[in-house]
C-alpha cells in the first residue's frame, strides 16, 4: 500500500480568508468558527413576581485577569436583557443561575427560568422550565438552575433572553467582586440553517 503526506500550515479561501491552521503540535484551529461569548449577571436580582420578566443587568466577560475569559471571535451583543450575535449561525446557549431562598420559614414552590428565543418577526419560542428551592432548616437555601438550548440565529433580528418568575422571593446571585455566579454563554457551532 502506498501512502501520501500532505504538509501544510494554513488553508485559505480563494478570497484570502484563513479557514484552517495547524501548528507544530498538530493542533487544528478554525479561526473563523471560533466564537464564544460569556456574560455574567452584574448584581444580585430579587425575583418575587409570578409574572415573567426579562433578567437584565449583564456584563460581558472581556478580561483574562478579571474574568478568566475573553470573547473569542465574533461576539454576542446584549441590550435590555436581549442577546443577539454579530455572526449568524447555530448557537449552543447555556445559562447557569445561582440563587437562594429569601423566605425565612418555607421553601419556594417554583421558580420559572426560561431561555426564550424570538425569530425575526415571529412569536417568541420557549418557556415553562421550573425549579424549586426547599427549606432546609435555614433561612438561606441555595440551588443552581441550568438551561441549555440550541438556537438557529439566521436573521439579524433574532434574539434570545432569560425570563424569570417565582412563587415567592428568590435572590439570583450576581457577579460581586469575582464570583461570577450567574452566567449565560454562547458558542457558535454551525452555519445558519435556512427556514
Amino acid at each position: 500500500a502506498m501512502s501520501s503526506i500532505l504538509k501544510v500550515d494554513t488553508i485559505k479561501n480563494t478570497g484570502g480568508t484563513t479557514g484552517l491552521t495547524i501548528d507544530n503540535a498538530g493542533t487544528v484551529d478554525f479561526p473563523v468558527n471560533n466564537n464564544i461569548t460569556i456574560f455574567g449577571l452584574t448584581s444580585n436580582v430579587t425575583v418575587s413576581s409570578t409574572s415573567l420578566s426579562t433578567l437584565t443587568g449583564w456584563t460581558k466577560f472581556n478580561s483574562q485577569n478579571t474574568h478568566g475569559f475573553k470573547p473569542i471571535g465574533a461576539t454576542v451583543n446584549e441590550s435590555s436583557g436581549y442577546f443577539t450575535p454579530s455572526k449568524l449561525g447555530l448557537y449552543k446557549v447555556q445559562a447557569d443561575l445561582n440563587m437562594y431562598n429569601n423566605s425565612s420559614s418555607s421553601g419556594i414552590r417554583w421558580i420559572e427560568i426560561d431561555l426564550a428565543f424570538t425569530p425575526n418577526g415571529q412569536s417568541e419560542i420557549g418557556g415553562d422550565q421550573y425549579n424549586f428551592i426547599g427549606y432546609e432548616q435555614s433561612d438561606t437555601t441555595y440551588m443552581t438552575g441550568n438551561r441549555v438550548r440550541y438556537y438557529n440565529f439566521n436573521n439579524a433580528g433574532d434574539k434570545v433572553r432569560i425570563r424569570v418568575a417565582a412563587s415567592a422571593s428568590v435572590l439570583i446571585q450576581g457577579s460581586g467582586a469575582s464570583n461570577f455566579d450567574t452566567q449565560i454563554m454562547f458558542e457558535w457551532v454551525a452555519p445558519p440553517q435556512a427556514t
